[in-house]
């Protein structure tokens, strides 16, 4: 596991790690021309929550986000690793570019807990970002490939119109509450590359085939990852 640091400096080691690392890629991308970017799912809507137009992009340099976004960064002995856990996203960026994004909506979150509370406080409050679930289909594209995992579990992959790929985890709400049991809670890995998505998730690929197979016995637009 990370040893994880408030990132109070987290710009400063954020632009001089991810400039180093990115350097070399710039240099070489460039002779090739720039690879493609989409937003990363649900960037509008965090945007729009923040008040702000500091939207995110797999593919883009990690040294053109917002300091102030970042919440965790990871530090291994002594180095800047290579995640950051941002409000409610986690991004990898292995050599400087954004090349991954996790998110995860679950029914219930914990509730804060007030330092002098004259009622008991429920253990869990309802989340309004998990309504996101409704919008899978138009953000993430709708489910071309499914596998049952066993204990209620299950893995989709979804491909969007913008070519991005993602692997949901669905599984038992995380949180109880009242009404958890018809809630499951989803975990979302998005990327424009699949080396960069089976790297994390193996299963993506196999599912991935199943989706293009099904696209061309169907007759449908050919399933096809960024170059």
């Amino acid at each position: 596991m990370f040893g994880f640091r408030k990132a109070t400096v987290a710009l400063a080691i954020l632009a001089a790690a991810a400039s180093l690392a990115a350097a070399g890629a710039a240099q070489a991308q460039s002779k090739k021309g720039a690879k493609p970017t989409a937003l990363i799912p649900f960037e509008a809507e965090r945007a729009k929550e923040r008040g702000d137009r500091n939207l995110i992009r797999l593919n883009d340099d990690i040294t053109r986000m917002s300091s102030a976004r970042v919440v965790e960064l990871p530090v291994v002995d002594g180095r800047m690793g290579d995640h950051a856990r941002l409000d409610d996203v986690e991004i990898f960026f292995p050599f400087g570019s954004i090349v991954l994004a996790t998110a995860e909506f679950h029914k219930y979150r914990p509730a804060l807990v007030a330092s002098a509370a004259v009622t008991p406080i429920p253990d869990v409050s309802p989340d309004p970002r998990y309504d996101r679930v409704k919008h899978f289909d138009h953000q993430l594209g709708k489910v071309c490939a499914s596998e049952k995992l066993g204990d209620g579990q299950r893995i989709e992959m979804r491909i969007s119109p913008e070519r991005v790929l993602s692997l949901v985890h669905v599984s038992p709400a995380k949180f109880q509450g009242p009404t958890a049991s018809d809630n499951p809670s989803y975990k979302v890995v998005s990327a424009l590359e699949m080396r960069f998505l089976s790297f994390k998730e193996p299963e993506a690929e196999r599912l991935y085939r199943q989706c293009q197979r099904s696209a061309a016995a169907s007759g449908g637009t050919k399933v096809s990852q960024a170059d």
